[in-house]
């Protein structure tokens, strides 16, 4: 998670280029780690494990975090959001089990008869795209995304469980990295993060204001087609439109234009986003798609596309004016820093390695060298 305090760089004259120290100085920084196990890890000294089990019982593990000790855990921010999910039509995770999920919180024995252990995280059916002999790219990614985005709710319901903490919400813009959707299996989750939204931008109209939230994309079927129609056929790429320009589409263009559904196909987003697609062209000429909260009734109904549906846009466009950058095209600072401190540098990486699949209690050999002394840290905004 990475805060960016603004003020600093608002004071400088209009004309002035900014140091990169001065970005630092701008910025704090507090990171969440993350290891999933892979395909064919199981635990040592437990019995029957499989590369399932342990990948189904980690993902539990992860949602115990808390972002501030004085908060809920993750966990505990999705049960809140989710409060009444029907789970009986889902499938127990459990190998060989033939019974439907039960609920319940955090571990708990399934009601067949071997009373395997079962996780309240199961309901999100993350193990169900798990290969325990081949690639997981997608089931990690699918929890990393989950991940992103209760701590974005985790950071919003701590704002909103307070009135004199409400004014952070109005004060502040917050991002995410990516659109604001969920996809594949968590999907259904979509609803509820709709609501909670709502229901904490009640709070926040009652005191007169709205969040500010957005999601900002670098790629995909809206980015490719903000710069198709920002071409021109004799001056070339970005010649259409002026710095400044920006675009609603609704669901009938994106449907016709963009996603290429015949006419009466369902809503392109409609039970994926709990956000609003808008194409913003910068002044400094760079294409920004982002989708910006559904806080509201207005802001749900796709086929609107006024500006009731946008709370808080020209709030959201001048961050993207302010913090956009040239180290490459259509850059924006924010994504850039907090992409930098969630790398792994490749001492420490070599360590999660070691600790995973290497019996720790001998020592291992290290040669000594510059490489050795190298120091590191690995985070997850």
């Amino acid at each position: 998670m990475l805060l960016i305090d603004l003020k600093e760089l608002s004071a400088l004259p209009p004309d002035e280029i900014p140091s990169p120290s001065l970005f630092r100085d701008m910025e704090q920084v507090e990171t969440l780690d993350a290891v999933l196990p892979g395909a064919n890890v199981v635990r040592k000294g437990l019995i029957n494990d499989t590369p399932s089990a342990f990948f189904r019982e980690s993902v539990h593990d992860l949602l115990t975090s808390r972002i501030d000790k004085s908060w809920e855990t993750l966990g505990e921010t999705l049960a809140a959001i989710t409060y009444g999910h029907d789970t009986s039509r889902t499938r127990c995770p459990v190998e060989e089990c033939e019974e439907r999920l039960t609920p319940g919180k955090g571990a708990y024995p399934c009601h067949c008869h071997r009373a395997q252990t079962i996780f309240e995280s199961d309901s999100l059916r993350f193990v169900e795209r798990f290969n325990p002999t081949g690639s997981n790219g997608e089931a990690h990614g699918e929890v990393r995304h989950l991940l992103e985005v209760l701590a974005l709710f985790n950071i919003l319901r701590f704002f909103a469980a307070e009135p004199d903490r409400l004014v952070h919400l109005r004060d502040n813009v917050f991002i995410l990295d990516g659109p604001l959707a969920m996809f594949g299996h968590a999907a259904w989750l979509t609803p509820y993060l709709r609501k909670e939204l709502a229901r904490m931008n009640d709070l926040c109209r009652s005191s007169g204001f709205d969040i500010a939230l957005f999601g900002f994309e670098k790629s995909g079927q809206f980015v490719n087609h903000f710069e198709m129609i920002d071409f021109d056929e004799e001056e070339g790429p970005r010649k259409v439109f002026s710095a400044g320009t920006v675009i609603t589409p609704d669901a009938d263009y994106i449907n016709r234009r963009i996603t290429l559904r015949p006419k009466g196909a369902k809503v392109h987003g409609d039970i994926t986003y709990f956000g609003r697609k808008v194409l913003y062209k910068t002044r400094s000429g760079d294409h920004a798609v982002i989708t910006t909260a559904m806080v509201d009734g207005a802001s749900q109904d796709f086929t609107r596309n006024d500006s009731g549906c946008y709370p808080r846009l020209g709030d959201c466009l001048n961050v993207l004016d302010e913090l956009s950058t040239y180290l490459y095209r259509d850059g924006f600072m924010p994504l850039i820093r907090a992409h930098a401190h969630a790398a792994i540098p490749i001492q420490r990486g070599s360590d999660i390695l070691r600790k995973t699949f290497i019996d720790t209690s001998r020592p291992p050999k290290v040669s000594e060298g510059p490489a050795s002394s190298r120091a590191g840290s690995f985070g997850k905004p």
